[in-house]
């Protein structure tokens, strides 16, 4: 018998939503083929088979959230019994209710004697029940099933789900249609679940248990932003954006200042030794942080490819999850948006986020006369515990100064 576990899919993540199983109670799985898929607050995760044989067991239905290691389901073979170990062990600290392919009992009646009267037999499939549970459906609402001898299966629960689901009950003694719990003022209630729990989980312990506080620089970008204009009008070399740049600063500011690459935990923090910077990439209501690794061992050049790669994997739902762990430091980029400046959030365990503000053209005083120059405030919100006041103004020091001065950048990075 083989066991349905939901895979490590990066640090700090403890759980994962059950999206959508692939296979249904009874049907047969092939050696390596996918039976499901869960979501982190990151990634969604093909689980594949481990074994062949058929799907016994599914112990979390659709929607439902599942511990880093738990067990969503077990294939075994036809008429194989699931064993008491597995039934209570889905999980750290997991006990719960599954439904499991037909045995033996199947045969038995689903509901008690009543009135004295010897109790009804009544045969339902496997898939039907896991639809009736998941929908909370008395199957004994169901008089009689389409399927041989009347048995209740999976189009006979739909069809009267759909049914149910047509017909709005009256508040018991009024006449008047009851309202629906969850909505207010004409808008439905939108809960917190999947992906979206996760990231509020996290934000708010976030705020709750790091000390936050916020440094901002205005920096000259105008020399910056004709080199990068320049890049573009040459067909022999890729593209460049701010990014690359921002990410060699950054490691220059670390150079000098170690703890803003940190990893800070109750009871002290670790220096990280590779610079790992996560980037946030916006998909509508949901938001990514693909991680591009060991940037102080990569040229501008590599860089640059290395964001195109995985912004690309991210806006097609393509990033492994290889592709979103390790990340030490993040970049936010509103800036895109025309906004001029955030205050983000730390992603824990990390101590340092970085916010980049829009390019804009501002008059400048420059050896005593005005000037047009392209400038950008950056943001970063700190971990105080670990990044002090002084040191982390010395960092966003560090950083505007090699972003201003190209030459200075150059030769750091040599």
């Amino acid at each position: 018998m083989y066991e349905i576990k939901v895979p490590e899919a990066g640090f700090n993540i403890t759980e994962a939503v059950v999206t959508k199983w692939l296979k249904s109670l009874e049907e047969e799985i092939q050696l390596g083929e996918a039976v499901v898929t869960v979501e982190t607050d990151k990634i969604n995760v093909e689980i594949p088979a481990e074994g062949s044989g058929v799907l016994r067991g599914i112990f979390y239905q659709e929607g439902e959230t599942a511990p880093v290691g738990g067990v969503l389901g077990v294939i075994g073979e036809d008429g194989e019994v699931i064993p008491e170990e597995i039934r209570g062990a889905k999980g750290p600290g997991q006990a719960r209710e599954f439904d499991v392919t037909a045995t033996s009992q199947e045969g038995k009646a689903e509901e008690g004697p009543s009135a004295g009267r010897p109790a009804k037999k009544r045969r339902v499939s496997p898939t039907a029940k896991a639809i009736a549970r998941a929908h909370g459906v008395d199957l004994a609402e169901i008089s009689s099933g389409s399927g041989p001898k009347g048995r209740i299966v999976k189009a006979d629960v739909l069809k009267f789900i759909e049914k149910k689901s047509r017909v709005e009950p009256d508040t018991p003694g009024t006449g008047v249609k009851a309202k629906d719990s969850r909505k207010t003022e004409g808008r439905e209630k939108v809960k917190f679940v999947g992906w979206r729990k996760v990231i509020a989980d996290r934000m708010t312990m976030s705020v709750r248990e790091v000390p936050h506080y916020n440094n901002a620089v205005e920096i000259d970008v105008t020399d910056l932003s004709q080199m990068i204009a320049a890049s573009k009008s040459r067909e022999d070399q890729p593209r460049l954006t701010y990014l690359p740049f921002i990410m060699k600063a950054i490691k220059v500011g670390i150079d000098l200042i170690p703890e803003v690459n940190a990893y800070c935990y109750e009871d002290g923090f670790v220096v990280q030794d590779a610079l790992n910077i996560g980037v946030a990439v916006d998909l509508g209501e949901k938001l990514l942080v693909p991680v591009v690794k060991d940037v102080k061992d990569k040229s501008i050049l590599q860089l640059g490819e290395e964001v195109r790669k995985i912004i690309s994997k991210a806006r097609n739902d393509k990033l492994e999850p290889k592709d979103i762990t390790g990340g030490t430091i993040t970049i936010t980029n509103a800036g895109v948006y025309g906004i001029m400046y955030g205050t983000p959030i730390i992603l824990q365990p990390q101590t340092t986020i970085m916010s980049l503000g829009a390019v804009r053209e501002v008059p400048s005083v420059i050896d005593g006369t005005i000037a047009i120059r392209k400038k950008m405030i950056i943001v970063c919100s700190f971990d105080h515990r670990v990044v002090n006041g002084g040191p982390g103004a010395r960092f966003m020091r560090e950083v505007k100064a090699h972003l201003e001065d190209l030459n200075r950048l150059m030769v750091s990075m040599r």
